[in-house]
């Protein structure tokens, strides 16, 4: 091997020598070769070359030293700009910041926080205002700031997280998921994938075991049909390209919808037919939300009361002016400027202003605070992270007791009452159009 690299160009008259060079197929006669080619005088000095070589690297004395010192500082240097260009991107990603603006030009305008931020960390670190100064020169073609680096570095650090989430997930061997399909900007259904798992850590000093209750977002995954048979099938594919076995499925969450929950061929069934352990518990919060949903529908005096409500929002969003009035009082409410005819506005305005003037309209406001109150407290509750089936059947419990409270007779007084309250402050006659429940309006002012 010596003679292959050190006597490239050397083709002395020694037949051995050329022999080695071309190579040899007398494996009979190989030691003998070996042993006489080691003894000659041009594999003696390839040898003592090759051994001035190792002792020239070793002290650093080749004539491309400096040449490779200069290819190591080139290599630190990219290594240092690149983690900065790492920690930048952890940094909007965690944020839930956008990465790139309307042009993708270091030093103008609209440019994105990508950008941005490499420019304002020129300003203090060394490194990024180096490779600043060589793009501005024109001393370099090879930036790594464009968008096809920066959705590299995404992925990348996108994959990291989700082998070390799968890898927690392996180790805790069962797990529950959670699905919900939206529509993107692009009308495309996404599903959007939710893992659920027991972590248990043990810490060095301590003798008990840490166990938490973990929950990471997965990913999307576009649907081309929603039915129950085409998610089944995407979820199982999913989990298997993730390595993770649909045995090991401890449970569902989806919410209400008859392709999510069918008893026939919803997912949660078809999954039970592959996996029976595989509990379907739907979400409780979505659950509240239909409830009340079809408690409305199923009163027209609710179903009005809402109507009216949803008109006045309507009717004060729909002018900056009308609007500065509303929040002049209540606070927190999002401002959708339009614009209307004057003459339209006097009529609407007037007929409004009838219906809120009505104790029927008082009562139920009142009737609707006190219930929607409630079931904001419980639906909070439910989507708690820290929330354990315990505590929400208690709290899904105390609502259920609060609102049978209210269909009675002593309920409905109470709603009377402090419906009165208000309609005196508004200077409301208490009064309804049934006469039997004006009098017990009255009574309940008294």
């Amino acid at each position: 091997m010596l003679c292959f690299v050190f006597a490239v160009n050397y083709f002395p008259p020694n037949p051995t020598f050329l022999c080695i060079k071309k190579g040899s197929n007398d494996w009979q006669n190989t030691t003998a070769i070996l042993s006489v080619h080691e003894r000659i005088t041009e594999h003696i000095d390839n040898y003592q070359t090759w051994r001035e070589l190792e002792l020239r690297l070793k002290q650093g004395k080749t004539i491309d030293h400096i040449e490779q010192q200069s290819l190591k500082q080139e290599e630190k240097y990219w290594q240092k700009f690149l983690e900065r260009l790492i920690a930048l991107s952890r940094v909007l990603a965690v944020q839930n910041l956008a990465f790139r603006g309307t042009n993708e030009s270091l030093y103008s305008p609209n440019n994105g926080n990508f950008l941005k931020l490499v420019e304002f960390l020129a300003l203090f670190d060394p490194v990024m205002n180096e490779h600043l100064r060589r793009i501005k020169n024109k001393e370099t073609m090879v930036h790594y700031l464009g968008k096809r680096i920066q959705n590299e570095l995404i992925q990348l650090l996108a994959s990291a997280i989700k082998e070390k989430i799968l890898a927690e997930v392996k180790l805790a061997k069962y797990f529950s998921i959670i699905l919900d399909c939206t529509p993107d900007i692009s009308h495309i259904e996404q599903l959007t994938m939710i893992l659920r798992y027991v972590d248990i850590k043990k810490e060095p000093e301590v003798s008990q075991h840490q166990v938490s209750i973990k929950e990471f977002f997965l990913g999307f995954v576009p649907l081309k049909e929603t039915t129950g048979a085409f998610m089944t099938e995407t979820l199982v594919d999913e989990l298997q390209n993730v390595g993770l076995q649909i045995d090991n499925l401890r449970g569902q969450g989806y919410d209400n919808g008859s392709n999510m929950k069918g008893k026939h061929n919803g997912v949660q069934q078809r999954v039970l037919d592959m996996n029976p352990r595989a509990f379907f518990v739907p979400c409780s919060a979505h659950s509240l939300n239909l409830v009340v949903n079809d408690a409305v529908k199923c009163c027209l005096q609710a179903t009005i009361f809402f109507g009216i409500v949803q008109h006045l929002y309507n009717f004060f969003s729909i002018s900056t002016h009308r609007w500065q009035v509303l929040v002049s009082i209540m606070k927190d409410l999002t401002i959708k400027p339009l614009r209307s005819s004057r003459s339209s506005t006097r009529v609407e305005a007037k007929e409004l202003a009838d219906a809120v003037s009505k104790y029927e309209l008082v009562v139920s406001l009142v009737t609707w605070y006190n219930i929607l109150f409630e079931v904001n407290i419980t639906s909070k509750h439910l989507q708690d992270k820290d929330a354990d089936l315990n505590s929400a059947t208690k709290q899904l419990e105390a609502t259920k007791s609060y609102l049978l409270s209210c269909r009675c007779d002593d309920g409905f007084q109470k709603v009377l009452v402090d419906a009165t309250e208000v309609a005196q402050d508004l200077e409301i006659e208490p009064q309804f159009e049934n006469k039997t429940i004006t009098k017990t309006a009255k009574e309940a002012s008294i």
